[in-house]
């Protein structure tokens, strides 16, 4: 991959992540860092390789600036690549504790949390409604000996 298709896949990954700010300043950084690594004597493509998937460094680089907005816990999550696009995320203090996080703010998670809570509301009005067309049958007679057997008593007094 040559640096204008590397810049150029890196500027796509970053359009409506991070503001145009962000992006300008990390190609610039990426640019230079690139002429950098080739005067010091790399070729381009080893310097590309070395950096890896534009892709991937976006989504650092989008995660660093929603990291630097929310500011709340002051910790910087870094993602973990096991070649694939997960949403998985390591704190890299905690190298020995195998501690994931996983990221649930994206709209796709937060669908699917809706679309469950609704599937366990209509679970839970089925088994109730269940029960209760289960018991009509027996509770029809039953409320009517109960209804017999208190005028009865109350007639004896």
């Amino acid at each position: 991959m040559s640096r204008q298709e590397f810049l150029q896949r890196l500027r796509e990954a970053l359009s409506g992540e991070v503001p145009g700010s962000v992006i300008e300043e990390n190609i610039r950084y990426y640019e230079e860092y690139i002429s950098t690594e080739v005067r010091n004597g790399s070729t381009e493509e080893a310097v590309i390789a070395s950096i890896g998937d534009p892709r991937l460094i976006a989504r650092t680089i989008f995660e660093a600036s929603g990291n630097a907005k929310d500011s709340g816990s002051g910790r910087t999550y870094y993602e973990s690549y096991s070649g694939s696009d997960q949403d998985v995320y390591e704190d890299p203090g905690n190298f020995g504790r195998h501690m994931h996080y996983i990221d649930l703010s994206k709209w796709y998670w937060k669908l699917l949390g809706v679309t469950v809570l609704i599937l366990f509301f209509f679970l839970i009005a089925s088994i109730v409604t269940g029960i209760f067309s289960l018991l009509m049958p027996i509770m029809g007679p039953l409320l009517l000996v109960l209804l017999i057997v208190w005028i009865v008593r109350g007639t004896k007094r």
